[in-house]
């Protein structure tokens, strides 16, 4: 990909994603043909954060930077999708008695974290677009102890 595209997708990413969030409880709900599907769009973000590990171990170029900030850009949009289809998650067995079968506060719980990381990809996408490299490696190592936690409390073990 060249810059100019990563500049564009940028553009893009940043008008839709806060519009994203804002929208996100406006969105089809469960049994909608137009309903997503939640465990797809963590599958998409998982994606987004391990292609996004390479450009970060040096930001050297322009064009990691760019590239690193695309991907955060991405992660915010599929976290906010992913708020929205966070009633379609069943209570993970190592929480089933931290939530004593209330599916609902579950969920809630799940949006939160969600929004928590969505507002954390925000943040290192601005320390990426002003070349702040400090600010950026901190944030995108508090993203991998984000994604752990999370997937200990709300992903179901296989």
């Amino acid at each position: 990909m060249k810059s100019t595209v990563h500049r564009r997708a940028f553009i893009a990413a940043t008008t839709i994603a806060i519009p994203s969030i804002a929208i996100a409880g406006r969105l089809p709900r469960q049994g909608s043909m137009e309903q997503m599907d939640f465990h797809d769009l963590m599958k998409q973000i998982g994606k987004s954060y391990k292609a996004m590990r390479s450009p970060m171990r040096s930001l050297d170029t322009e064009d990691q930077w760019e590239t690193a900030s695309f991907y955060a850009n991405e992660m915010t949009i599929l976290l906010a999708q992913a708020i929205a289809a966070a009633e379609q998650v069943d209570i993970a067995s190592q929480s089933k008695s931290d939530y004593d079968g209330d599916k609902e506060a579950y969920a809630n719980a799940l949006r939160n974290n969600l929004a928590d990381t969505a507002i954390a990809t925000l943040t290192l996408s601005k320390a990426l677009w002003n070349k702040d490299s400090d600010t950026a490696k901190s944030t995108f190592g508090k993203l991998r102890l984000a994604r752990n936690d999370g997937h200990a409390q709300f992903q179901e073990d296989d």
